[in-house]
């Protein structure tokens, strides 16, 4: 059976026994802690999307590995136009829910590069890990994609580190497998997933070779830990505040690996560093491309928030505030066109998956990120200062204060004053709280920086023959 129910996902937790560690306090049971609740009632919700009938077309697909129906999160896309339904999907939800976390991109690129190394080397990297993606299908498991390493000094590659730990690497290889040690962050929901699925973060040389590494890794393999942060949001239920991270929001981990073993059945990759750098050229269009939707629909949200905060202020045919509404239009509609391109110019692997155009899938995202972080000043801008200076919720909620809230904070006329605070409250969490910070991150960082962006576009530019062109318009005219 492909598919899970969200009972039985958590039941399946239950089953697990990882070692980790959150606010301090090492514990023995995620699905039952309070600082686990957000997230799991948001993985919960993905499971339960699949047998949802409104959502179940979007989020289930026939595989042909299997032949079995398998989720959204575990589908192989090898073509254009399963790329493209991938990214309408992403597009449709996440303008509504903010995340369909997208990782599962990380097995497009692994199913690639293990190819490609079997095609050169002669190893057996793609079908071992074929026979773990016929795993993940079967028992509808999820996973933890650990891509960045800690890194340590920018300046100096994994070999020449002071600490050799500061990128996961291996520390001793045998008839039977391989042992790791070091650490993975930024792993998203870590403790709450099935297995870990490890990938190198950078094009590494020779020198480098032990930290060529890729496996998958139950969660509580013996070894493993998991320091957590719990995800940005409250803890006690509320009506009108946090609208989003009250059901919304990762808990993160920085992920240890203390001498852990890894047999070779699970192993994809054991240093063969000169394949690293066409990992990254795979990784990077991926992950661009899924970001670069997520950032669109993100948009889409704050463009939707600033026009109805506009209404209930009274101010939305002023010109201004409608000029600066539709740049956020506009930026959302160039990063999904930007989206759609990379995937209309992609190539197909050898393995039996496109590969997105690099180019357009970094520019586009290059785009609506460091537009996203302008839009959030500007629905602060259209809200108003009240964002920050107006009553909480348990003022709102008062019985004897109620009346008065509702008599000073009303905007426009025929609006309800409880409808203008609840567009406030929204507004105060995208941009004035905790869970702002945590999505300006994402927004900014996830899936490498803006500079990240313009350095992949500078690379895959063809400049050289752009100059060529502007001398042939010199010497012959056009």
């Amino acid at each position: 059976m492909g598919i899970k129910t969200s009972q039985e996902y958590l039941g399946s937790l239950r089953e697990l026994k990882p070692c980790v560690y959150i606010a301090g306090e090492k514990i023995d049971n995620v699905v039952d802690h309070p600082l686990f609740q957000t997230s799991l009632k948001e993985m919960s919700k993905f499971y339960g999307w699949q047998t949802d009938p409104e959502k179940r077309e979007d989020f289930t697909y026939f595989s042909p590995l299997i032949k079995e129906t398998v989720g959204f999160w575990n589908h192989l896309r090898q073509s254009p136009e399963e790329l493209v339904k991938l990214v309408e999907v992403i597009k449709k939800h996440n303008a509504r829910h903010f995340c369909t976390m997208c990782m599962g991109i990380g097995l497009s690129v692994l199913w690639a590069i293990t190819y490609d190394i079997d095609e050169a080397r002669g190893t057996e990297y793609h079908k071992r890990f074929r026979r773990f993606f016929e795993v993940l299908q079967r028992e509808d498991l999820r996973y933890c994609l650990g891509v960045m390493d800690p890194k340590g000094d920018r300046s100096m590659p994994p070999s020449r580190q002071k600490d050799p730990d500061l990128h996961l690497r291996i520390v001793d290889r045998n008839e039977k497998g391989i042992t790791v040690n070091g650490a993975k962050i930024h792993t998203s929901n870590a403790p709450l997933m099935h297995y870990f699925l490890a990938m190198p973060c950078r094009a590494l040389a020779e020198d480098d070779r032990d930290y060529a590494v890729s496996f998958a890794l139950p969660i509580d393999a013996p070894g493993l830990s998991f320091i957590t942060r719990p995800a940005p949001g409250p803890l006690a239920p509320a009506k009108y505040e946090n609208p989003v991270s009250r059901t919304i929001g990762f808990v993160e981990s920085l992920s240890v690996f203390d001498n852990v073993f890894v047999p070779w059945e699970d192993v994809f990759m054991c240093g063969e560093w000169e394949f690293t750098e066409q990992l990254m050229n795979y990784f990077s269009p991926y992950v661009r491309l899924v970001k670069g939707t997520c950032t669109s629909a993100r948009i889409d949200i704050l463009a939707g928030a600033a026009a109805l905060a506009a209404r209930c202020n009274g101010v939305e045919k002023a010109g201004h505030i409608r000029s600066k509404i539709t740049d956020m239009m506009v930026a959302s509609e160039i990063g999904w066109g930007c989206v759609l391109g990379s995937i209309q110019q992609s190539t197909m692997h050898p393995s039996g998956i496109p590969i997105p155009d690099v180019g357009i899938s970094n520019a586009g995202l290059y785009n609506s990120r460091t537009r996203f972080t302008q839009f959030m000043g500007t629905i602060m801008e259209i809200a108003g200062g009240i964002v920050t200076t107006m009553p909480i919720e348990s003022e709102y909620t008062n019985e004897d204060l109620r009346p008065i809230i509702d008599k000073y904070l009303k905007g426009k006329a025929e609006i309800p004053t409880e409808e203008r605070m609840r567009i406030l409250y929204l507004i105060q969490e995208l941009t004035a709280s905790r869970w702002s910070g945590y999505l300006m991150s994402s927004v900014i960082c996830a899936g490498g920086t803006p500079e990240t962006n313009r350095v992949d576009v500078a690379r895959n530019y063809d400049l050289e023959d752009k100059i060529r062109n502007v001398r042939l318009i010199c010497e012959h005219g056009c």
